[in-house]
């Protein structure tokens, strides 16, 4: 039971979907020869009545007694178009059940067609329509309609899971026998590339696996109730039966089937390429072949049969242009074919040539460009035409002398009342063949073939094989040391205005980057104006006080440079990204940017909005939440580090141009800052182009910052903020730490990433891998100049919000002693990070990164490059010995963002301490 395409198929013939002719052949080809200017329809008529039941079957009577035969065709206008994404297959599936039995014959219609002596018998599904169609001894025509109404209105309840998985079986495993065929998964690439993603000619009948798989009885029933209805059908009666004998059967067994239910239909939908599509794929096949697809138009119309005689025109037989050519007279190819795929709501022409062992692809491909083009230029001469019209005549005769079948006269009725609403439309289609002019022809081919097409060029797959082997992949290859890992040295020098300055040299690219580094950060704002310091360095890149924006934007671009700011804890950073050859004018732009800012005015009301827009973002995302509210949790709002970046609402409300101004003149100092340079330059290189773009710059003294210290946090708080609906709850867990300088900082950072710092850390493990609460949890340590923070984030599913707590919990104490890090835990983590260290700075901005860090650190200008051997000496009792000092289970706080409604009582009856629940702003909310 194939599900096919109706085409037209032209190496000898260019066929239009069939059009009738009588039983008098002679007469018919004579007729067709002279291929008239006023076509004769009287040769080709099918004599036949219609009748339409009360519950809308369609039923058309030919009436033939040359012998006690009649063609049963039964035409159910549903197809893969009536289906939907993720739910493909399903029409051709369905014609599957047809043959199973019904309801009230149990026994299968395959076995019932042999019992009767059925001939010529099969069922099909294409794009448009699905049939069923039996030749039978007009002895057995009442139980053949019996049959046929029985499972046209009795199949519903019949249908088990068993037969869904048997037929589902049978189903995929004719796809598979197709897909298993040489080409036979092209048509799968030509249809998703030659139609958009929602058309439904863009999957194939047959559907896909996971479409198949997925199947359920219920989709199933759905689908035989709302399509399988005799107000959807056509039942065609050809051969030794008169149209009162017909209707009386019809309307006993068919009459009382309820109809289905109305469904709308959409026309035509013929897409347009907006530019010609080329595609590659190799298969198991022994020659390349190249496939090429144009939109055509749909069934009904009359172009349709003009397009089709130019496929005769061009491949219609071997003297046609086509062939000729890349057959017989350039010996490029093995076989030529051309058609159209006709079909409701558009059609395609098509041209497939398989290329001779040997040949190029794209010189075949050339000369059938240069034949096509040629001929759709001037269009074909009156005789091909009119060859192609007779070849169309003389086919049609030929299919007519059956009753039933593929083009039988049953058939043909059938398929032009589903599809033209007419039994006889086939006569209208015919006639539009058989007197269309040359000039037709070569209209319809430069409307149609002009346009954007669809190339696919199919390869013979490289005989390939594996090489024979002895390794035993039971065993696991051994790992070698880590590689050494080497640091640039690390450069000084400072300028005469005391700027000071560090270079790490590295050659690889012709590329440099800058940083200028100012000790300020969000830790020099005031409570009153929180936000200024990132507030400011925002508008760094908007205007200096020679370019306003474009300007500066135009200036740099032209460069290659990029500019951008960042506002950390302790630092404000302004980077620049340059190409070694325009190195020394880039600085002069990076130093006008940071050194000039005017704070435009209009640039300043822009970004300050911009800015109040960023705050309530924030404050909407759970996570950016966090970083907003856990500061002033705590080190207290008025501590340095108590404060988010962005600032509040209020306080950058109160923000000025001036405020702006005065926090960059009183910061912006080069005594109070570092400008570090990594990439492709020299220290004798540098320093004069910073002299030149720097040296201006007046010296001064900055403020002290007052960063004071804060007492141990202080555990057994929970705070909560409500974030009604919510999918997830966002928990947090962390107390202030130690301050970086500790004995043990080194080795915190085995244990920190080991806990909370990538994919299989034990958070992650935990949460993640084992429970699937989380799609990722994180832990560390921050990196502030003052005291660090111990924080953990773990965004989980709502209904798991209780339990991941006590999750978290479980870990923090693990890490904190519990749970000490040994064994294969330890060797583990340890090659990570020494075996990652190869690649850590393996970039400029990673060699920033660190020179940055090792600036606000203090760190000794050796210890990057010392790094890594001490890595590699932490020992078990180092990694715990630090987890113990820097992780305090006892001092946790903890902040839970989701949906109270849902989770408030569970945290509750945790127990942990004191409750508060926050707004969004961190102060108390009303309850």
């Amino acid at each position: 039971m194939k599900h096919t395409m109706l085409m037209s198929v032209a190496l000898g013939l260019s066929l239009v979907t069939p059009v009738s002719i009588p039983a008098s052949a002679a007469t018919a080809v004579q007729a067709s020869v002279s291929a008239p200017a006023v076509f004769d329809r009287k040769p080709y008529t099918i004599p036949h009545k219609k009748f339409v039941l009360a519950n809308g079957l369609t039923l058309i009577v030919h009436e033939d007694r040359s012998t006690p035969v009649v063609g049963v065709n039964v035409w159910y206008h549903v197809g893969s178009r009536n289906e939907a994404r993720g739910k493909t297959g399903f029409a051709h599936l369905f014609e599957h059940f047809f043959f199973n039995g019904s309801e009230n014959y149990p026994h299968g219609f395959r076995e019932a067609m042999d019992d009767l002596g059925a001939n010529n018998r099969n069922g099909t599904t294409n794009t448009d329509r699905t049939n069923f169609f039996e030749d039978v001894p007009v002895s057995a025509l009442e139980r053949t309609l019996f049959l046929e109404s029985d499972r046209m209105g009795f199949l519903a309840n019949y249908i088990s899971k068993e037969m869904l998985e048997r037929e589902r079986g049978v189903v995929q495993n004719e796809k598979r026998q197709g897909d298993n065929q040489p080409y036979g998964r092209v048509h799968y690439e030509i249809d998703a590339k030659m139609y958009p993603y929602s058309h439904p000619y863009s999957w194939s009948p047959i559907g896909s696996m996971d479409d198949l798989n997925a199947a359920s009885l219920e989709d199933i029933r759905n689908w035989y109730r709302t399509y399988y209805g005799p107000n959807n059908a056509v039942l065609s009666l050809a051969g030794d039966i008169t149209p009162e004998r017909a209707l009386e059967l019809v309307k006993k067994y068919f009459g009382a089937i309820p109809p289905g239910p109305p469904l709308p239909r959409t026309e035509t939908w013929i897409p347009k390429l907006d530019r010609d599509i080329r595609d590659e794929m190799e298969d198991q096949v022994p020659q390349a072949r190249i496939y090429r697809s144009y939109h055509a138009p749909s069934w009904k119309d009359p172009e349709l049969q003009h397009l089709g005689l130019f496929v005769g025109a061009l491949a219609g037989s071997r003297a046609s242009p086509l062939p000729r050519r890349l057959v017989y007279e350039k010996g490029l190819a093995t076989a030529v074919n051309s058609y159209v795929d006709d079909a409701e709501l558009g059609s395609r022409f098509n041209i497939v040539v398989t290329v001779k062992p040997g040949v190029d692809p794209a010189e075949v491909e050339r000369e059938m460009d240069a034949v096509l083009n040629t001929l759709i230029e001037n269009g074909p001469a009156p005789e091909p035409v009119r060859r192609s019209q007779t070849g169309n005549l003389a086919a049609f005769s030929r299919s007519i002398e059956r009753l039933g079948g593929f083009g039988g006269r049953s058939d043909v009725l059938a398929e032009h009342m589903t599809y033209a609403g007419q039994p006889d439309a086939y006569l209208n289609r015919l006639e539009a063949m058989a007197t269309a002019t040359p000039a037709q022809v070569r209209a319809a081919a430069q409307k149609w073939l002009r346009a954007h097409h669809y190339t696919m060029t199919v390869r013979p797959f490289a005989k390939l094989a594996a090489d024979k082997s002895a390794l035993d992949r039971k065993v696991l290859p051994a790992l070698g040391a880590a590689p050494d890992v080497s640091f640039p040295a690390i450069q000084r020098a400072t300028l005469s205005n005391g700027l000071k300055v560090v270079l790490l040299e590295r050659h690889s690219a012709p590329i440099v980057n800058a940083a200028l580094v100012v000790d300020a950060g969000t830790a020099s704002d005031s409570a009153a104006k929180a936000g200024t310091a990132s507030l400011a360095l925002d508008l760094f890149d908007k205007g200096s006080k020679s370019r306003d924006v474009f300007t500066l934007a135009d200036d740099l671009a032209s460069l290659g440079a990029n500019l951008s700011t960042s506002t950390g804890t302790d630092l404000s950073i302004v980077r620049l990204q340059s190409i070694t050859a325009a190195l020394r004018p880039s600085l002069a732009l990076m130093a006008d940017a940071s050194l000039n800012p005017a704070f435009p005015a209009d640039q300043f009301t822009l970004q300050k909005q911009r800015r109040l827009a960023q705050i309530a973002q924030e404050r909407a995302q759970p996570n950016a939440l966090v970083q907003r509210i856990l500061p002033g949790l705590l080190y207290g709002e008025a501590h340095a580090y108590g404060k988010p970046a962005t600032g509040y609402e209020a306080t950058v409300a109160k923000i000025t141009r001036d405020d702006l101004a005065r926090w960059h003149a009183s910061w912006f100092k080069p005594g109070n800052a570092t400008i570090i340079v990594t990439g492709d330059t020299t220290l004798a290189q540098l320093v004069p182009a910073l002299e030149a773009s720097f040296g201006g710059w007046k010296a001064g003294t900055a403020p002290a910052k007052q960063v004071g210290t804060v007492a141990r946090t202080q555990g057994k708080k929970l705070y909560l903020i409500d974030k009604p609906g919510a999918p997830q709850s966002t928990i947090v867990a962390a107390h202030v730490s130690e301050t970086p300088g500790q004995p043990e900082d080194l080795a915190m950072e085995p244990v920190m990433q080991n806990f909370g710092g990538m994919a299989t850390s034990r958070l992650n493990r935990n949460l993640r891998l084992d429970k699937h609460w989380s799609y990722g949890t994180s832990g560390e340590l921050t990196m502030p100049r003052g005291q660090r923070a111990f924080i953990v984030v773990a965004p989980v599913q709502t209904d798991k919000t209780r339990e991941s707590m006590l999750e978290v919990a479980k870990e923090i104490k693990g890490v904190a002693g519990e749970r000490p890090l040994a064994g294969q835990e330890y060797t583990s983590i340890m090659r990570n990070m020494t075996s990652r260290l190869a690649g850590r700075f393996a970039t400029l901005s990673a060699l920033e990164s660190a020179a940055i860090t090792s600036l606000n650190l203090g760190l000794p200008d050796s210890y990057w490059s010392a790094y890594a051997g001490k890595i590699r000496g932490l020992t078990e009792p180092q990694l715990n010995a630090a987890a113990s000092k820097f992780v305090r289970p006892g001092e946790v706080v903890w902040l839970v963002i989701g949906d109270l409604r849902r989770i408030e009582a569970g945290v509750r009856e945790l127990g942990w301490g004191e409750v508060t629940t926050l707004n969004a702003d961190g102060t108390p909310a009303a309850r």
